[in-house]
């Protein structure tokens, strides 16, 4: 079995996602209003406060998670990280839903403290179209052990 071929493919930055979190904040702050205007009062400010806490943590998280401008790289071989000013990073990368024209992918990559840090992507094929089907070739692709693949090449002759 051969792997994927090389491929890059750019990764951009999700505007809809500060909309999303606005979004979902205000459908809660509704939804306890409504809650309080039915004459339920014992556990309102408890869930105002509950709503305020996930709200900024909501918010902390999503600063933190976010994923700047640059490319997935698939060498043949694994998977690196390029940002914007061509700095490589080696990656892993997993799969965590495939809808057919559209992949949410998870980056793990070592910070610079050496702690593990981990990113979402959500990767579209209208992005990219000439590109999508070897990336996604490429993300079903295993790296291979540098010695099993010594010993590959030498049986293929």
């Amino acid at each position: 079995m051969h792997n994927a071929p090389p491929v890059v493919f750019p990764v951009g930055r999700f505007v809809w996602g500060r909309w999303i979190l606005v979004l979902l904040a205000l459908i809660g702050a509704f939804g306890l209003y409504f809650v309080q205007s039915l004459g339920v009062t014992a556990s309102v400010p408890w869930a105002w406060a509950l709503w305020a806490v996930l709200v900024m943590v909501s918010l902390f998280i999503y600063l933190k998670e976010w994923l700047t401008d640059g490319s997935l790289a698939w060498s043949g071989e694994a998977w690196c990280w390029r940002d914007a000013r061509g700095h490589e990073t080696g990656i892993q990368l997993v799969v965590l839903a495939d809808v057919g024209s559209a992949l949410w992918v998870a980056v793990r990559m070592l910070n610079n403290a050496g702690w593990p840090t981990q990113r979402f992507a959500w990767m579209v094929g209208r992005e990219m179209p000439q590109a999508w089907h070897g990336f996604r070739c490429a993300v079903y692709s295993r790296p291979r052990p540098e010695r099993k693949m010594a010993e590959r090449e030498v049986d293929e002759y």
